[in-house]
């Protein structure tokens, strides 16, 4: 039998994994305000997936990023990029619902 303990392993921080969910929410926010729903409504629901996989992948990085501080102390400096990150996929967030309301 396997013990599930030994087998776990705290994984590297490392920043750049942090570029792939930034380019995500970057591409999918300027499509959104780009192309809106009115004109372009194929465009926009592009735009839109490309947002909700920035956002669903700043979920599973900060998430990675929690439990990598609650194993071992890092330095402060990468807690302020997941709060960067929250922040703006919040701020995309805002904008891909609103650019639907519209």
């Amino acid at each position: 039998m396997i013990d599930s303990g030994s087998s776990e392993r705290v994984r590297e921080f490392n920043p750049a994994q942090y570029i792939a969910p930034y380019l995500l929410l970057i591409i999918g926010n300027a499509g959104v305000q780009k192309a809106p729903v009115s004109d372009r409504p194929m465009l926009f629901w592009v735009f839109t997936a490309i947002a909700a996989l920035g956002a669903l992948s700043a979920v599973v990085r900060l998430r990675r990023m929690w439990n990598t501080h609650q194993r071992r102390t890092l330095p402060a400096w990468t807690r302020f990029l997941g709060v960067l990150l929250a922040l703006y996929g919040l701020y995309v967030a805002y904008f891909v619902i609103n650019g639907m309301v519209e």
